[in-house]
């Protein structure tokens, strides 16, 4: 009976209960796919757009697909600039010729900024240039002229569309706190710093800017017709930018970057393990010196800073053993998780892969000339809207200076073909009579002024220095002197007749 009663006064252990709890309430990670919501954003308002553009902007920083595809489609789509040449006179021409280096620059910012925001407001301010700068430029005939001497982009985060009907936007100028504190001190930043420069430019060419903005105005409607917008919906006057297509999977591809170096920060910082003792002789407190002193000696041997030698030499009992703990890291090294994300961003921007990487999955989409025929479409697209507000601007400068000249600015061809193939088409047409002799050597690289001039003055050199007319060939004759003198000697000039 006693035993009876002693058992039932030990106390029983008392196990931990299972549990259940719905994770539904506690989610709070952003699942695109869940079953409630879809990751959406349909660009109805400014700030929705204004998310989008800082998504496509940050996407091109910092992933090298996306940016890569936009940088060889501005490579590509944006050629060298020409223009006729017909109805110009020598000084008209030269003009045009000095602008073409600026406008092909702001005509690479508009490319760069169609894509990205899809929304290009180009602003264009003109000023009279000297004697000096038109010197530069090779035009001997006028003083002054009226030049484009700033071409810059408004951010379209500043820009409100309102759309009543859908082919008449109206594009507004939000003016930030930081540019109205700018104009209401008199060209003083907010920490006070003075930019003397820029405040006499707002004055010269801005005044009513100015002073709307000092009487309160902070909303300005634009009266611009050279702005470009891309593809907008019919339920949302802001465009739809190039690069969105692929947030989403840019988004999904860097949170699997974000797991690859949570899985290498952790392999950095990996645990070594250090024990004493075992299941048969544990660690007691009376021992508990030895982990003090093991622990005093790993900590000045970090902070030594001195040891050069691969081999620390540690004495403990003979319980002592050391483990390395390491993650796994087979996700790390796995590839394959970005090929499907990777495939996705090029799929939603309409990019071959070949050009980007240099390979691609079939054998029949090697060929870049079939696999360029979408990008080059989009090309054509901006480099259409492109030349309609460099045309407007270059019309605007012969306007200004009363110049009587008319041209138009184009792009040179996208040529993506086989050299060879390309090669003997501009050849059967140069033979057959169908471009000129100009057309022919510009689809080259070369300007036929240019060569005459060399030309003239080779024929030159040649003549003095009796250098052969043209270089040897295998197995031909030893070549003689410009003459042809079969003694490389000077020909005697023929004696003149008798006077009777």
């Amino acid at each position: 009976m006693t035993e009876q009663i002693s058992e039932e006064l030990i106390p029983k252990p008392k196990f931990a209960k299972a549990a259940f709890m719905n994770l539904q309430s506690n989610i709070t990670v952003d699942n695109p796919w869940s079953w409630e919501d879809v990751d959406k954003l349909d660009i109805l308002d400014l700030d929705e757009y204004k998310t989008a553009i800082k998504a496509c902007r940050f996407f091109y920083k910092h992933d090298p697909i996306g940016s890569s595809i936009l940088n060889k489609m501005i490579d590509i789509g944006i050629t060298a600039l020409d223009f006729e040449r017909v109805n110009l006179k020598n000084n008209e021409e030269k003009i045009v010729e000095g602008l073409l280096e600026p406008f092909l620059e702001f005509a690479e910012a508009m490319a760069l900024e169609f894509l990205i925001t899809g929304l290009v407001v180009p602003e264009i301010s003109y000023s009279v240039v000297d004697k000096d700068v038109l010197k530069s430029l090779g035009v001997k005939k006028y003083n002054s002229m009226t030049l484009p001497t700033s071409m810059w982009l408004r951010d379209p985060e500043t820009i409100e569309i309102k759309a009543v009907i859908a082919d008449m936007p109206t594009y507004f100028v939000k003016i930030s706190d930081e540019i109205a504190m700018f104009i209401m001190n008199n060209g003083k930043y907010m920490d006070g710093t003075s930019d003397p420069d820029l405040w006499f430019f707002l004055q010269t060419y801005y005044p009513g800017f100015i002073e709307a903005v000092k009487n309160g105005v902070r909303k300005f409607r634009l009266q611009n017709p050279l702005i470009i917008r891309r593809r907008p919906l019919s339920n949302s006057p802001y465009p739809i930018p190039y690069l969105y297509n692929a947030v989403e999977s840019m988004k999904h591809k860097r949170n699997i970057r974000r797991m690859d170096y949570s899985i290498a920060s952790r392999v950095i910082s990996a645990i070594q393990l250090f024990k004493l003792g075992s299941d048969e002789f544990p660690l007691t407190e009376d021992d508990q010196y030895q982990l003090d002193e093991l622990k005093n000696q790993m900590f000045w041997r970090n902070t030594s800073g001195t040891d050069i030698e691969r081999i620390f030499q540690l004495f403990a009992p003979h319980t002592l053993s050391v483990e390395w703990v390491f993650p796994d890291v087979n996700a790390l090294l796995n590839e394959e998780k970005y090929k499907d994300v990777n495939r996705d961003i090029f799929y939603a921007l309409g990019f071959p892969a070949i050009l980007v990487t240099g390979e691609t999955e079939r054998s029949g989409s090697s060929n870049p000339e079939y696999a360029m025929m979408s990008p080059v479409k989009t090309m054509e697209n901006f480099r259409a809207k492109i030349l309609k507000v460099l045309n407007s601007v270059l019309k605007e400068t012969f306007d200004r200076n009363n110049l009587p000249g008319d041209t138009v600015l184009r792009f040179t061809p996208i040529n993506l073909n086989s050299f060879r193939f390309f090669n003997e088409a501009i050849t059967k047409l140069y033979e057959t009579g169908n471009i000129s002799r100009t057309s022919y050597v510009r689809a080259f690289g070369y300007n036929l002024e240019d060569e005459f001039e060399l030309k003239e003055e080779e024929e030159k050199m040649i003549e003095s220095m009796d250098l052969p007319e043209f270089a040897p060939q295998p197995f031909s004759p030893q070549p003689q002197g410009g003459s042809q003198n079969p003694q490389n000697k000077p020909t005697p000039k023929p004696k003149s007749p008798p006077k009777e």
